[in-house]
């Protein structure tokens, strides 16, 4: 019987439930943030917390503790980042609630750490990158301005459009029963 078990089974089995775990611990501590479900999106900010809570209560260089965390990672580089995660205290880990999927209708939300700081963020400070895209830029404006437009049979008809794109705001489908 399964009575007053706190544990959410995901519809899955319990090798599956592990592995969906990890995947999801090892892809937000390299990004920094993950859009999944709402359901998935808590199950992994309570798997996340304890993980930096053990950080926090343990003593420094920790055998077992870093053992168990190569165990659930699997990278020295992601070891190292709850490392340091988790002696800040001001670290913590926020759900957003984004808005609904297409496909089944499920509630999303990011999943972001707080004071998380990745590589891409140490270069965008750097500016490096920013003037590498804008010289990229005017070499496509250059190349745009040189090409001639082909007049010929195939082109008779066809006009050019553009129009702007604007996002589509997604609500929850209501039921026949909710109206």
């Amino acid at each position: 019987m399964y009575k007053r078990i706190n544990l959410k089974k995901l519809g899955r089995t319990h090798s599956h439930r592990k592995a969906l775990k990890q995947n999801q611990l090892r892809s937000i501590l390299q990004s920094g943030k993950v859009k999944t479900s709402s359901v998935k999106a808590k199950v992994l900010r309570g798997e996340l917390q304890s993980l930096l809570n053990l950080v926090r209560v343990s003593k420094e260089n920790d055998l077992s503790l870093i053992r168990m965390l190569h165990e659930v990672l699997g990278k020295d580089e992601l070891v190292k980042r709850v490392l340091e995660l988790g002696k800040k205290e001001s670290t913590k880990v926020t759900i957003k609630k984004v808005g609904y999927r297409a496909g089944d209708n499920s509630q999303m939300s990011i999943v972001e750490i707080t004071g998380f700081k990745s590589n891409k963020d140490a270069s965008k400070k750097k500016g490096v990158k920013k003037v590498e895209k804008e010289e990229k830029k005017e070499v496509i404006v250059e190349k745009k301005e040189f090409k001639e437009e082909k007049k010929g049979v195939l082109n008779l008809g066809k006009k050019t459009v553009s129009k702007k794109i604007e996002p589509l705001k997604k609500e929850r489908a209501k039921s026949r029963s909710g109206l």
